[in-house]
């Protein structure tokens, strides 16, 4: 549709999966190797759209750090757009009967967890992993100090996944929010 695409993980792994998954689609992208709270590769003002989400906000531990990097390679007016699971979801123990909280909300971690290869069905494992648990407000604070004016905050989705471990049915789903660099 005429975007040129950049697409940054700190995960060569993921980025390879990425490339594949470009070429079967036959899409153009440029793939790069960075860390979200690091992105001196890239040069101020670079870009019209940052989208960031899937998820990633979890395994980073500066939030104000990650959009501030973000927002400086936005053009002015540029946007940010922020689509996270929901933290509401984040909070409770791992069990398929009954919600009861594993977690305060206000209690940011690091979580610490052993879990095995794969991410999104937790088992035990020999992996060392380390979540952060951002509230609503925290998403929010990082956006307005990055220089952005939120411009759109909508939660979305009330149905469970199969793969979440405990029965949240009707709590939001999705967290999307959306800024615009100052001008």
């Amino acid at each position: 549709m005429g975007a040129k695409v950049t697409s940054i993980d700190i995960s060569e792994h993921q980025l390879n999966v990425a490339r594949g998954r470009a070429a079967a689609l036959g899409l153009e992208a440029d793939f790069v190797r960075a860390d979200v709270v690091d992105l001196s590769a890239f040069a101020d003002g670079t870009y019209d759209v940052v989208y960031t989400g899937g998820h990633v906000a979890v395994w980073v531990s500066d939030l104000r750090r990650y959009y501030g990097e973000a927002v400086r390679i936005l053009k002015p007016n540029g946007w940010l757009i922020v689509s996270e699971y929901h933290p509401f979801r984040r909070v409770w123990k791992h069990s398929p009967d009954c919600l009861e909280l594993g977690f305060n909300y206000f209690d940011r971690g690091p979580h610490r967890f052993e879990a095995a290869a794969d991410v999104l069905y937790r088992a035990p494992g020999e992996l060392e992993q380390f979540e952060f648990h951002w509230t609503v407000a925290d998403y929010i604070s990082a956006i307005l100090s990055s220089g952005c004016q939120l411009i759109h905050a909508e939660e979305f989705g009330d149905a469970s996944e199969s793969w979440e471990a405990a029965p949240v049915a009707g709590l939001p789903a999705s967290l999307l929010l959306v800024g615009r660099r100052d001008g």
